[in-house]
């Protein structure tokens, strides 16, 4: 249990890390990244979306240091669908904010990453706060069913 717990906080580190040394540039890109951060028997494909090739691939290789022949689900959306979907994730982190008490019993198991040229973003998530929010992104990907379905696959990846 202790070397599951060090390996999260290195997981998590890792990525507030890579986030932190990213700050430093000035930031030209949109992402709204999700990814499951915890142990699996199966695989969890993290989901990258961006309003540009160029932003979704640097942070395929930047952040999650993966190349293209690694499974990533990757969606370029025009930018006011990842407006709303960027609106919806503060939005949902606000009122779990104001709902629960920020100690929660359940790991933090899906990491949602949001960078744009004016915020960079992490919020943590147990398995039922995650599988709730994906539900609420789903309700914006009307027009991109290919969208739609990589959400409710990584949903149903992790409530089983």
């Amino acid at each position: 249990m202790i070397i599951r717990g060090l390996a999260i906080f290195i997981i998590v580190f890792a990525i507030v890390m890579a986030h932190a040394s990213q700050s430093k540039k000035h930031m030209k890109y949109s992402v709204l990244a999700i990814e499951y951060i915890w142990e699996s028997n199966k695989p969890i494909n993290p989901i990258v979306i961006s309003d540009s090739e160029a932003g979704a691939e640097w942070y395929r290789a930047a952040v999650l240091k993966r190349n293209k022949s690694d499974l990533t689900y990757v969606h370029v959306v025009n930018a006011a669908l990842l407006e709303k979907l960027i609106a919806e994730v503060e939005l949902f982190e606000h009122n779990l904010q104001r709902e629960q008490p920020r100690v929660s019993k359940s790991p933090k198991i899906i990491s949602v990453a949001i960078i744009t040229p004016e915020k960079k973003n992490t919020f943590f998530y147990d398995r039922e706060s995650a599988a709730s929010e994906l539900d609420d992104l789903q309700k914006h990907c009307n027009g991109d069913e290919s969208l739609r379905s990589d959400l409710l696959h990584f949903q149903n990846r992790i409530r089983h």
